[in-house]
């Protein structure tokens, strides 16, 4: 066995060497000679190895979570709930630990990653109310009139083994906003984290085992594409819940209606950002900016592009550079850092791909971010400073996501217009207003064409306990996270029963 880091949880280390898989509530070693790097971003080093899990990994990764459901979905859902409360304080007594592990890994700053951690307790909060939310949903009816003896019951189950898989940007927050609904309502499931960071979730997973969860329960299966298909097509596997790009999750949600398996796939954005003349100046362009830029704006939420509304464009344009000039880059460690490097060099140099054709075609940029000089001592990270590029509503960048720490700016002439070009992009993931205006907000609220809504506020980014809805290429499938879990992780049974 591969010296790891699970040797030595108790520190930080600058290796974290050959990465294992988490079956059965052990860290044990993949049976395969591929592996992938991983990065930290901010030294653009390799800090561990990823393996690309085999066809056997998988089988014993599916045989675990598959003998675990038969005691476990019938366990009282209150005693699978007294695990749930464990991990909440295990979670909140090793916050700080896995903030740093989230920052070196990912990138974020150690503000954005505490931020996450705070998240995923939340998630945790919200799924500790299922055995409520539970029982709303059973019913008894004795609809039969013409035969007033029998009763009808509906009463719902859980369904077996359900994957997950996750992006980068959010290692841990993401999969957490399924694991605590998924198996308190009785499932179990296997996690297929991003080779790219996969670290923070490696980790995060021992604590099921800490909890109490039994063996089988949770697990975890690193890999890439290949690793995920074995996964999704496995004949034991009964559903897949996804968060990521656009052109993976249409794969994903086709590959899953092909094998007759329930699918959620949350997927890319390009979100709009409306900004009218009476838009209240500071607090307006603190959250703009703030939305832009934030984990150098690698998150599906945050703004896409800024949409200057008539008198705003003279009005607001030059304090909104003013204020992103300030944005201080560096090593994500720091606490001194606004914003961090970018998960990869490969996704530097897409992104820079894309400033480059914008300006080609005849955009203009304001704030050149690759201009941006990388850190002292730090000259191998994936650094790019904020950029400001003021381009047309029809410009490439202008609907493609971007991924990046890139605001594109587009002018029009009045309210309408604006809505209009919000409307057009192809993604419906969240639109944002900042108005003084009651009339401009409902308005706005009612006629874009988006999941969710913000007014005011730039992150439109809805809390545990709402659902997590998106539109056309944001999101595939019926049923969405969060409030829906209860509908996509267990399935309804009619019991009809007559007593003489």
């Amino acid at each position: 066995m591969r010296e790891n880091l699970f040797d030595k949880l108790n520190e930080m280390r600058d290796y974290y060497s050959y990465l294992p898989n988490f079956i059965g509530n052990r860290y044990v070693e993949a049976e395969t000679d591929r592996y992938l790097d991983s990065y930290d971003p901010g030294r653009g080093e390799v800090i561990a190895k990823v393996p690309v899990s085999s066809s056997k990994d998988v089988e014993e990764a599916v045989s675990q979570a598959v003998s675990a459901f038969e005691k476990w979905s019938r366990l009282p859902i209150y005693d699978r709930l007294q695990h749930l409360i464990r991990l909440k304080v295990l979670v909140e007594e090793r916050r700080d630990f896995f903030a740093r592990l989230l920052s070196q890994s990912v990138g974020k700053t150690l503000r954005e990653a505490r931020g996450e951690i705070f998240r995923a307790i939340q998630a945790i909060d919200s799924a500790l109310g299922s055995p409520h939310l539970f029982a709303m949903t059973r019913k008894i009816m004795n609809i039969a009139r013409t035969e007033p003896e029998i009763d009808m019951e509906v009463v719902r189950e859980p369904l077996g083994v359900f994957l997950i898989i996750s992006p980068f940007n959010f290692p841990i927050m993401i999969p957490m906003w399924f694991i605590p609904w998924a198996v308190t309502l009785g499932n179990t499931v296997i996690v297929k984290p991003s080779e790219q960071d996969p670290t923070p979730l490696i980790a995060f997973v021992r604590m099921f085992r800490e909890a109490g969860y039994p063996e089988g329960v949770v697990n975890l299966v690193n890999g890439d594409g290949s690793t995920g298909r074995m996964l999704l097509t496995h004949k034991d596997v009964v559903g897949v819940a996804f968060v990521g790009s656009t052109a993976v999750g249409e794969k994903i949600y086709a590959e899953a209606a092909a094998h007759g398996k329930r699918a959620l796939a949350q997927t890319s954005a390009k979100n709009p950002v409306v900004m009218m003349p009476d838009a209240s100046s500071e607090q307006s362009i603190e959250n703009i900016v703030g939305g832009f830029f934030d984990m150098a704006g690698q998150r599906c939420l945050a703004p896409g592009l800024l949409i200057l509304v008539g008198e705003a464009y003279e009005k607001f344009l030059n304090r909104i550079i003013d204020k992103v000039k300030k944005i201080r880059v560096g090593y994500q460690l720091s606490e001194e850092v606004d914003m961090g490097p970018l998960i990869s060099e490969t996704a530097r140099k897409r992104i820079i791909s894309m400033i480059n054709e914008a300006l080609e075609s005849g955009s203009k940029v304001y704030l050149d971010g690759r201009e941006h000089a990388p850190p002292k001592g730090f000259e191998k990270g994936f650094y790019l400073g904020p950029t400001i590029i003021e381009t047309s509503p029809d410009s490439k960048i202008a609907h493609e996501e971007i991924f990046g720490p890139v605001m594109p700016i587009v002018k029009a002439k009045d309210f309408e217009e604006a809505v209009q070009i919000a409307n057009t992009r192809k993604y419906g993931n969240t639109a944002v207003i900042f108005t003084s205006s009651g009339k401009y907000a409902r308005e706005f609220a009612r006629r874009v064409n988006v999941g969710n809504v913000g007014i005011n506020v730039a992150v439109a980014q809805p809390d545990q306990f709402f659902p997590f809805p998106g539109r056309k290429k944001s999101f595939f499938g019926v049923l969405h996270g969060q409030v829906d879990a209860i509908d996509f992780f267990t399935d309804r049974k009619v019991i009809i029963q007559r007593w003489w």
